[in-house]
């Protein structure tokens, strides 16, 4: 009987998902007469994101009813909606937090295994050694791939500032001693610092996902600018990938 009934749950969601795109979706994403207090392709990017996530989470209870273990089955069931969310609704504070749910889930079953979480490890220090690089490379006056790395004013190209070679010297410290940390605790460096300073980087690193409700980060409101279309496409991303680095490295070292 519940073989019967995951695959009803599993065909529910397929049928939710192609039938609704093609009857529902398609056509209403299509008018031109509703409103909404958000901006258009916004709201149709929430409208298609949610109809999809109902079909992973009936998915997602299949697999629970077929013997799965459930913090592995939801583990699963967040990261494919985090997939999703940052394939559709980048913009929106779900996919960071799906994938967070989603990582936390499956380690504490016990699911991930050393090798993924250094995988992990090392495309998040591969990514901050060429920050690093870049910003050596701009503090002495290189302007190469230095397009849209600064926040801009609302409906602009006028950039909130332009920092001098000090400070983009000191960002590319910190990069350093972001690898050289992830790096001790993957490996089990001893000392309680350690520890801290891992702690300490995920919560600066979670604060810049998350954003300052203008400018930057998934909750930033202006969004019309070349710098906010490359923050949602690159900037967030890749310090969500730097904040998943740093909680593998403390994953593997606790």
């Amino acid at each position: 009987m519940l073989l019967t009934a995951a695959v009803l749950l599993i065909v529910v969601g397929v049928l939710h998902s192609v039938l609704g795109e093609l009857f529902v979706l398609r056509s209403l994403l299509a008018a031109s007469g509703w409103r909404v207090r958000l901006p258009r392709q916004h709201a149709e990017g929430l409208l298609r994101g949610a109809w999809h996530l109902t079909s992973i989470a009936w998915w997602a209870a299949a697999g629970v009813l077929l013997g799965g273990s459930a913090p592995v089955v939801m583990g699963v069931m967040c990261l494919a909606s985090a997939a999703l969310c940052f394939a559709i609704v980048r913009w929106h504070l779900a996919w960071p937090l799906f994938t967070a749910a989603g990582l936390l889930s499956l380690a504490a079953a016990g699911a991930v295994p050393a090798q993924a979480w250094w995988v992990v490890i090392g495309l998040a220090v591969l990514a901050a050694a060429a920050a690093a690089g870049f910003h050596v490379t701009w503090a002495a006056g290189s302007t190469r791939g230095a397009a849209d790395v600064l926040p801009q004013r609302a409906g602009s190209r006028e950039r909130l500032g332009e920092p001098g070679p000090l400070p983009t010297l000191a960002v590319a410290v910190a990069l350093s001693a972001y690898v050289v940390v992830v790096l001790a605790l993957a490996l089990g460096a001893d000392g309680w610092w350690w520890t801290w300073c891992g702690v300490a980087a995920l919560v600066i690193l979670v604060a810049r996902v998350v954003g300052d409700g203008r400018y930057v980060g998934v909750l930033k409101r202006v969004r019309d600018t070349s710098f906010a279309r490359a923050d949602d496409r690159r900037w967030t991303p890749a310090v969500a990938l730097l904040a998943t680095g740093i909680g593998a490295s403390l994953a593997l070292g606790a």
